[in-house]
């Protein structure tokens, strides 16, 4: 998962503690320890992270308190996150490098991008592989009060190789030498103006798909070595009843046109503060990506949408335990390819009005056609 999307979400979820209350709290009832976790797993990503947070209540002002890292964070070592996988019943292997049946998670310190909440912001991380099968059990423990919150989640698998279309299938990057420039399989081009293009596949388990066109290209540096980035064109989220049917059956379709595209990635762009001081950059290749989650994600982000309700309470989603903590814990799956793009693509971001600006090479290395 991104981390950005984790800290966006997270924010989200906790502001929902301050919109039913005043600036100044004054708690008298006693004092119950209520964490709030979000912990949505990726068995395709090579880093789990697990976010823990105090629900901070105190007389002052909630803002200036959420500025504070210890008054959102837990101590280094006073938690214990662990995870451990059951299939019918049993405790077997939580990963499938070597018999480990549980996965512990160590403490780690990031700095967050500023907004409401404090910068540095602690997780829980673990470079161990997942299954895509079994039920996970998370366990979060205060080793200070010996209080345990627990969750239960069932892992799920990406969309596999046969319920995809195009441009999720071969030939990946790079293609072999030799294959036909106009194959667009091979090389996909979105340059076509007035053509509305299309992302399909077919559905997995899961209850929410999401597609992103992440497009990489590099900075040429002045001293002749290159900076690589990427900018992404995000769909927005479809669910089971948003698939149609089609000749070949039932699919999910997310459709675009070349404008919406150049103008998406044109507005992206700009907020990257580029610079123009190099003697150019270039698109070189395409990854599309799915993602998939569960009905618990789909509840999450319901709970989680800012209400348009005149009512002054709403509630807080949990699926821990006797809802002993706040938050989420299931799994999000990613499937993604990498596409070699075809030429007139690559040069469409030098020639059009929303793109070059941002003095991209065409095709052939050549720097023509940008526009102030």
């Amino acid at each position: 998962m991104k981390f950005s999307n984790l800290i966006y979400s997270l924010v989200g979820f906790c502001l929902l503690f301050f919109a039913s209350c005043k600036n100044d709290l004054k708690i008298n009832a006693p004092y119950k320890e209520i964490p709030t976790i979000y912990a949505v797993l990726n068995p395709q990503e090579t880093i789990q992270m697990i976010r823990v947070n105090k629900v901070f209540l105190g007389e002052g002002n909630a803002n200036e308190m959420a500025q504070v890292a210890d008054s959102i964070n837990y101590q280094a070592g006073d938690l214990a996150v662990t995870l451990e996988r059951f299939v019918n019943g049993t405790q077997v292997a939580a990963t499938p490098t070597g018999n480990k049946l549980t996965i512990v998670f160590r403490d780690s310190v990031i700095q967050a991008n500023p907004g409401a909440f404090n910068t540095t912001q602690r997780v829980y991380v673990s470079s161990d592989r997942l299954f895509v099968t079994g039920q996970y059990v998370l366990k979060v423990k205060n080793n200070k009060t010996s209080k345990i919150f627990t969750a239960k989640a069932n892992a799920i698998d990406s969309i596999p190789d046969q319920n995809v279309y195009a441009p999720f299938g071969p030939h990946y990057y790079p293609v072999p030498a030799g294959s036909p420039a106009g194959n667009p399989d091979f090389y996909p081009d979105y340059s076509t103006p007035n053509l509305t293009y299309s992302m399909k596949f077919k559905n997995n388990e899961a209850a929410i798909y999401t597609v992103v066109l992440r497009f990489h290209f590099f900075d040429s540096l002045n001293d002749g070595s290159k900076e690589y980035k990427f900018v992404d064109y995000n769909f927005g989220n479809q669910y089971i009843k948003d698939m149609r049917t089609f000749s070949f059956g039932k699919l999910f379709a997310f459709d675009f046109r070349k404008a919406d595209l150049f103008n998406s990635l044109g507005f992206s762009l700009a907020k990257m503060n580029l610079s123009n001081a190099i003697p150019g950059r270039k698109m070189y290749k395409m990854e599309p990506i799915i993602y998939t989650s569960t009905q618990e994600y789909v509840d999450y982000l319901q709970f989680t949408a800012p209400s348009l309700s005149i009512a002054q309470e709403k509630p807080i989603y949990s699926n821990f335990e006797n809802r002993e903590a706040m938050g989420i814990f299931t799994f999000r799956t990613r499937r993604s390819v990498f596409k070699e793009m075809a030429s007139t693509f690559i040069s469409e971001f030098s020639f059009n009005p929303s793109t070059c600006k941002f003095h991209f090479f065409t095709s052939a290395g050549i720097a023509q056609n940008w526009c102030n």
